[in-house]
């Protein structure tokens, strides 16, 4: 009897110690898949916060540039309603001269001098090339309040752009801190496995279609293991519309900070067609821009976690299409 106890527990260790060895395994792959398709989510919806933050930045230097225009236009406008007036107010003292004093008055007594001015130069005794000046004169004044209250609505419009900007840079700051917290719970082994599926290592095969594509697809591969940064345009650290445009500024190419505006250039290439110098497109809108560089390879910057890889074009990112511009 006490044999058979003796057996029946040393089989229930065993199987206990096999379970064990199993459960292990198993829930670091668990960890490691809960980690990936959760770092996946974060980097989509990091990707479409840069693409926005790109459009609000672009919408605010043209504004900047329209209030700048608009300053230079009022101050110009000033200066001929003030010569203007001077000039109204010269004919309506002569008016006091050759007519008496009731026109002075009504110049010098009103509370509003501009209505003075108008009061006296519409009387029978004005010539008209007197009534000409002063409507020449008031027209320049509406024009200078149309220009104030252009003026005041772009300021509100800079002060709104700015407020959304600075919004999506905390959103954003906020996906990196949670995507650091993801990884960092990761062991030393599992981070390595995670960093393995986005980076290659090697020089991209050769470039066979031509000489921009060879320059494109060289500057890129030169850059890679640079940071990435939000709103970034180079020389050391890029986001992903930033690092194309930097890119493509190398053979004389001038592209939008935006892979949403990018996707509307050039033409539409299929996926089995790709050619090294392509702009290669990911997620809705679409969210991300890289580069193709040949061999199923792409060279992107992809987000603050890994900053600028060398990588499939199958890591990860779902694919939205291609565009050709050389």
């Amino acid at each position: 009897m006490l044999r058979a106890r003796r057996t029946i527990i040393t089989m229930m260790v065993a199987c206990l110690f096999v379970t064990l060895a199993w459960i292990g395994p198993q829930a670091q792959a668990d960890e490691l898949s809960d980690a990936r398709a959760r770092l996946a989510k974060l980097e989509e919806e990091a990707s479409t916060i840069s693409e926005e933050y790109n459009q609000v930045t672009t919408k605010l230097d043209a504004a900047k540039k329209k209030l700048a225009a608009i300053d230079k236009d009022i101050e110009e406008q000033q200066k001929q309603v003030d010569l203007l007036h001077d000039q109204v107010t010269v004919v309506a003292l002569q008016q006091f001269q050759d007519h008496g004093a009731s026109t002075t008055a009504v110049l010098f007594t009103s509370d509003n001098q501009d209505q003075a001015l108008t009061r006296i130069l519409m009387t029978e005794l004005v010539s008209d090339a007197s009534r000409a000046l002063l409507q020449n004169y008031q027209l320049s004044k509406v024009q200078l309040d149309d220009l104030r209250r252009s003026q005041e609505g772009t300021v509100n419009d800079i002060k709104k752009d700015e407020s959304r900007l600075a919004s999506l840079k905390q959103t954003a700051d906020q996906k990196v801190n949670e995507a650091k917290r993801v990884v960092n719970r990761l062991s030393a082994e599992q981070r390595a496995s995670l960093y393995a599926e986005t980076s290659s290592s090697g020089s991209p095969p050769a470039v066979p279609n031509g000489p921009k594509a060879q320059q494109i697809v060289s500057w890129a591969h030169a850059r890679v293991g640079k940071r990435y940064c939000m709103g970034g345009t180079g020389p050391n650290c890029w986001d992903c519309s930033g690092f194309t445009m930097s890119a493509y500024s190398t053979i004389g190419v001038r592209l939008p900070h935006s892979a949403s505006s990018q996707y509307r250039l050039g033409r539409s290439v299929p996926k089995n067609n790709l050619q090294p110098g392509d702009l290669v497109f990911f997620y809705g809108g679409p969210g991300h821009v890289g580069i193709y560089v040949g061999g199923g390879k792409i060279i992107d910057a992809r987000n603050s976690r890994t900053g600028v890889v060398y990588t499939s074009i199958n890591a990860g990112m779902p694919y939205t299409g291609a565009r050709r511009l050389i």
